[in-house]
């Protein structure tokens, strides 16, 4: 994507649940995770967690990030995890000088903006079952299949729902036939109306 010399990057491995960079922290580079998994955190007023998002391996994190001083959550690995790290004034020079460097950036910039547009449709649906309908309809591959993109703490977190709530949905939608569930994977097997 970007016109920099790969085997030049430094790359940094984090323990599961090791921080990558805590809110606050200045804004020195962007990364690409490698392996593992990465969440975006930050804790609110009353000391709740807030799950911002969960990024998979072989995927860039926090590229809104170039365009601050400072990140505004914390970055910590869901698992072991290695990040190619990217300089943020290395990244910047490279947009500016690499038309289609620019170019596959803001594709990707605009593939999450859509995916954060889904994500806000989901927080505006006020059933629990609707909303989890929908989360695995945005997410269902070929044949209806999810693959959970990590333990449903998370997704319940992504969801705006307790934990408990998740698994009480998710075992209604399978009593009543609208889902099959393994230890990783959901299929759906009919819609909300149907």
């Amino acid at each position: 994507m970007l016109a920099l010399d790969q085997d030049s990057l430094q790359r940094r491995s984090l323990a599961r649940n090791q921080l990558l960079f805590r809110q606050g922290d200045k804004v020195t580079a962007i990364y690409f995770i490698e392996e593992g998994r990465l969440r975006l955190e930050r804790r609110t007023f009353d000391g709740r967690l807030l799950i911002l998002g969960t990024t998979p391996a072989n995927e860039f994190f926090v590229e809104a990030a170039l365009f601050s001083e400072v990140f505004h959550c914390d970055a910590v690995a869901t698992e072991p995890s290695r990040v190619r790290i990217y300089p943020k004034t290395a990244v910047l020079d490279a947009l500016r000088s690499d038309p289609a460097s620019a170019m596959s950036f803001l594709k990707l910039v605009a593939h999450q903006i859509i995916d954060l547009r889904q994500r806000l449709e989901l927080m505006k649906v006020r059933s629990a079952k609707e909303r989890v309908m929908l989360y695995l309809d945005f997410h269902a591959g070929a044949g209806g299949t999810v693959s959970l993109p990590g333990p449903l703490q998370d997704v319940a977190s992504e969801l705006g729902l307790t934990r408990e709530a998740l698994y009480r949905t998710l075992a209604s939608l399978e009593q009543t036939g609208a889902i099959e569930r393994t230890k990783s994977r959901i299929r759906l097997k009919k819609s909300l109306g149907g």
